[in-house]
């Protein structure tokens, strides 16, 4: 069995453009990212895919694995979907490239996941503790069955409720077939894709997919904004990982 992990990085962006380059104590932070992901004794292969020369250069002046990938993709998903058709493995991770702190633990862990439950399409999900994130359009919910099969993903508060305890975001990390990422990108952009501004996984479950989602204690730290860095620097500086509790 091959897994293959990809980390889909764009240069543009309306909220932070050139983010995947953005310095963090001297390092581009896609380089980061790499670093924790090589950790992860699990992976046969470990690729960047970008569609921009800037990232490019920065990949071979770090030495990291990368494809040059379309400039047409609509979502990391897609990405991956092109680097899927390009090469083999069973498996394939989607590792976001603006958690630079990302525990390669939860790496492996996933990657177990997606070999004992043999679901095409697996992730992980948390209870979200600060209510400012839950009312964060940033911030991916989740409402599943119970069995942790995905029902709707929203960027709206679901389920409607005070109750902080029922209330679980997606984490930024997923498993995929790779026979299902390239159907994926060949079903195109979804209505409720597009109504929940581009929340990849409605594509997949419109067209009847299930996506399961297992529980974690696991907190990543993301960089969306230039403010966020700081943060990240402290935590790196002081040695701090997110171990799941």
């Amino acid at each position: 069995m091959k897994i293959i992990g990809v980390i889909p990085a764009r240069y543009q962006s309306s909220r932070f453009p050139g983010k995947p380059l953005a310095d963090i104590l001297g390092k581009p932070m896609i380089w980061w990212v790499y670093q924790q992901a090589k950790k992860v004794h699990g992976l046969d292969e470990l690729l960047v895919a970008t569609d921009d020369e800037r990232i490019e250069a920065a990949c071979r002046k770090y030495s990291m694995n990368y494809m040059m990938t379309s400039t047409q993709h609509k979502t990391g998903a897609d990405r991956i979907a092109e680097v899927a058709k390009r090469t083999y493995g069973d498996i394939y991770l989607n590792i976001q490239g603006d958690e630079p702190l990302i525990n390669p633990e939860v790496i492996s862990k996933i990657i177990s996941l997606k070999i004992e439950s043999n679901e095409p399409y697996v992730g992980l999900r948390s209870t979200i503790e600060d209510i400012n994130a839950i009312n964060d359009p940033n911030t991916v919910k989740v409402v599943t069955d119970l069995s942790g099969y995905a029902l709707y993903f929203s960027r709206s508060p679901i389920p409607y409720s005070k109750n902080t305890d029922c209330v679980f975001r997606c984490m930024g990390l997923y498993a995929y077939d790779r026979q299902m990422l390239i159907d994926f990108q060949a079903w195109g952009q979804s209505d409720l894709e597009i109504a929940e501004n581009g929340i990849e996984m409605l594509r997949a479950m419109e067209h009847g997919i299930k996506i399961k989602l297992f529980d974690t204690k696991w907190h990543s730290i993301g960089v969306d904004l230039p403010e966020h860095i700081p943060l990240v620097e402290k935590l790196i500086m002081n040695g701090s990982e997110n171990h799941e509790k």
